[in-house]
């Protein structure tokens, strides 16, 4: 597989997956506006958990995809300091997604896994609070910074047209609201955008 293949190949899987896997913070009640029965019904419901679960096992795959497109895309740029933090920067938003994940998904996981009953909306809240945070704050803020690291970086290198280095670095910005979590789609529409016009054999 050439260069220019398996980085396409990886941007379509890091935002096709992440498209998934994403929506793990719409299925597990905690963010923004929720009741009581909100979390109730969640619970009493053993396809609700299982369909969480598969959901944060996609964005598992996909967190793995991401730091294989921001690979990709750094051994395609001057090996200097801008490149070796948008990657570094990355992998941090990955373990952001990974870890937060985890926390949003452990009270579903304790009762799915072992004979325990619903831990209680208190703590449910508070670990869907804590993972929401960590998701959001240290995964898409760090995933924001590394686009906009990598959209420098590849204007500088001609390695996409212009215009995309730019709409990366406003993808960037719009990126840092979410916390409301819709703005977080327009990353796995960069990465597939950046994917299809990455110029055949440019390189830094």
């Amino acid at each position: 597989m050439t260069s220019d293949m398996r980085l396409r190949v990886s941007a379509v899987l890091a935002a096709l997956l992440f498209s998934v896997g994403y929506l793990v913070v719409l299925m597990v009640p905690g963010g923004g506006d929720v009741t009581d029965r909100d979390f109730t019904d969640f619970y009493d419901s053993d396809d609700r958990i299982f369909v969480s679960f598969l959901l944060y096992v996609v964005l598992l795959a996909a967190a793995w995809s991401i730091v294989w497109f921001f690979t990709e895309v750094k051994a395609r740029l001057r090996d200097d300091l801008l490149s070796q933090a948008a990657l570094a920067i990355a992998l941090l938003g990955c373990g952001g997604l990974v870890i937060g994940g985890a926390l949003l998904g452990a009270p579903g996981g304790v009762q799915m896994n072992s004979d325990a009953g619903f831990v209680g909306i208190p703590i449910a809240h508070t670990f869907a609070q804590a993972g929401l945070g960590v998701m959001l704050v240290v995964g898409m803020y760090s995933l924001a910074l590394a686009t906009a690291l990598v959209s420098v970086a590849a204007r500088r290198d001609a390695l996409v047209p212009s215009w995309l280095s730019i709409a990366g670095i406003v993808i960037a910005v719009l990126m840092i609201g979410s916390f409301i979590w819709l703005p977080g789609y327009v990353f796995p529409l960069w990465i597939l955008t950046f994917g299809l016009f990455v110029r055949s054999g440019a390189r830094g």
